[in-house]
């Protein structure tokens, strides 16, 4: 009868353990416990404001709190003005560097299971609130957090300069001539846009509707 060799559990834990370290396996050493105050790796950007964090082998989804980026990746939205620069400058910042999680206490979590938190870098920048100072998110406030007024202080600068994402909304758009073009609509987001935005001619062909007055676009329905 063949013997079965049984290897205790903390042996058998330091083996794979020496073991990923001769094959150069990168470990993620950081410790355990509640997220507020420690400090974890940024292991993924989804988008402008959703990222991925590693505590130990666990993986977390993380959701800025307070703040909104045009979209990129939802299934139901096309990709909105200043969403992939907002994703990509969430990208450089974070992406595999460690950050600090701080927690509102009556607000933890959103309604996908997503942890709401505000991600500060180990230079004491505050994350959430740079996205919103460079124009790369607009505030939003699903539930109460305690820096809604600060966030919002810096969303009315952001807009009166015309950063980032209010690029469009303070420049000063030019009549619709024979030279400029029509006016043009995507069938599918119901948005307008009018010769002269960021976002004219950028809509696919096949997706496009055409008016000759702003008025018929909306009594159309689009916006």
């Amino acid at each position: 009868m063949r013997k079965r060799f049984w290897i205790p559990t903390k042996l058998l834990s330091a083996i794979v353990l020496i073991a990923l370290i001769i094959t150069g396996y990168p470990l993620l050493t950081l410790s355990g416990g509640n997220p507020r105050g420690e400090w974890i790796l940024v292991t993924e950007v989804i988008d402008g404001d959703t990222i991925y964090v590693k505590r130990g082998w666990e993986s977390i989804t993380v959701r800025l709190i307070g703040v909104d980026t045009p979209e990129t990746v939802h299934p139901e939205k096309p990709v909105e003005f200043f969403g992939p620069e907002a994703s990509e400058f969430t990208k450089r910042r974070l992406e595999g560097k460690k950050v600090r999680l701080e927690l509102e206490p009556s607000n933890q979590y959103d309604d996908y299971g997503r942890l709401l938190a505000y991600v500060f870098l180990i230079d004491g920048t505050l994350f959430n609130a740079e996205l919103i100072k460079q124009g790369y998110a607009r505030v939003i406030a699903p539930s109460p957090f305690h820096r809604y007024k600060e966030f919002r202080s810096y969303e009315r600068k952001a807009r009166a300069a015309g950063l980032g994402l209010w690029a469009a909304k303070v420049k000063v758009l030019q009549p619709p001539t024979e030279t400029s073009g029509k006016i043009i609509a995507n069938r599918l987001s119901k948005i307008y846009h009018l010769p002269g935005q960021a976002n004219y001619g950028r809509v696919k062909e096949e997706n496009r509707v055409y008016f000759n007055k702003e008025e018929d676009a909306i009594k159309a329905g689009y916006r």
